[in-house]
């Protein structure tokens, strides 16, 4: 009779325990990453995630770090690319964050000691206009609603180990990997012609790590992310408000960090040139 009562005691005490850990589980996570994050160490792997508590994480990190980075700028689709999302197990993009001192004017230079596990990739910046996107329901009045394109190089941060797997979870917990993001010289929408038909280069000037990519990569065309950026907000709870920058996902395969000058450069958007948009890593 005692055996089984000691037994009983300790059964109560395991499962009390393992709620209090699940309980402490996402404040704890949080703060960890928010710390590798302002520290520029490398985050450890996260068993057990869910959506739910990847999505808490992220929210909670990005609060956090509202303080000294500021309010938010903007959002962004990661993973926008069908194969890379088969791999990962989901079957849409990931959302993410920018917080306004994230985003640096063109021909920003950027320490690489400031990250963890950086790399680039040429991207698409639109702002929008105004609040009728929230009601948009064509193409043409999403379209409507954005007022500028933007050239725009992000440089993502994985603070994982890079040789270790990454799953889509842990990758939304540290805010899909959002450090830096480039922007290049702004264009009115009015100005654009075709926006499904820009093309992009992208190279450091010793000529290494080139890379292409169209516009049409952006889940077929440019639009169809705006509209599920715009949909994943409003089923949150978060409309669009005027002002706020959308970046598109990316429009070449990821690049490598190294010192030296990376510049972008699109075709297509402006109907009279060529735009650039650069970067300097030291």
């Amino acid at each position: 009779m005692k055996f089984k009562f000691t037994f009983l005691i300790f059964v109560v005490a395991a499962i009390a325990i393992f709620f209090m850990r699940q309980e402490n589980f996402v404040p704890r996570i949080s703060l960890d990453i928010y710390n590798n994050f302002i520290n520029k160490t490398e985050a450890d792997a996260i068993a057990g995630l869910t959506p739910e508590t990847a999505l808490a994480i992220q929210k909670r990190v990005v609060y956090a770090l509202s303080e000294n980075w500021s309010g938010i700028a903007g959002y962004k689709a990661a993973l926008t690319n069908p194969d890379i999302q088969q791999k990962m197990g989901i079957n849409e993009p990931l959302l993410g964050i920018f917080l306004k001192n994230m985003l640096l004017e063109n021909s920003a230079k950027i320490n690489i000691s400031s990250t963890v596990h950086p790399f680039a990739e040429a991207d698409l910046l639109v702002r929008v206009k105004d609040a009728s996107i929230n009601d948009a329901k064509t193409d043409e009045e999403l379209l409507a609603a954005i007022d500028q394109v933007i050239p725009f190089i992000e440089i993502p941060d994985r603070l994982y180990s890079t040789e270790k797997p990454l799953t889509a979870d842990m990758l939304t917990a540290i805010n899909t990997g959002a450090r830096y993001g480039v922007m290049g010289t702004a264009i009115a929408m009015k100005d654009i012609g075709n926006f499904n038909a820009c093309q992009v280069g992208i190279v450091y000037d010793d000529r290494s790590h080139l890379k292409t990519g169209t516009c049409a990569s952006l889940m077929g065309k440019p639009v169809n992310v705006i509209r599920w950026l715009r949909d994943k907000l409003l089923a949150m709870n978060y409309p669009l408000k005027p002002g706020a920058f959308l970046s598109l996902g990316s429009l070449t395969s990821p690049i490598p960090v190294k010192k030296g000058r990376l510049t972008a450069v699109y075709n297509g958007l402006d109907s009279q040139q060529a735009v650039t948009v650069s970067v300097t890593f030291k």
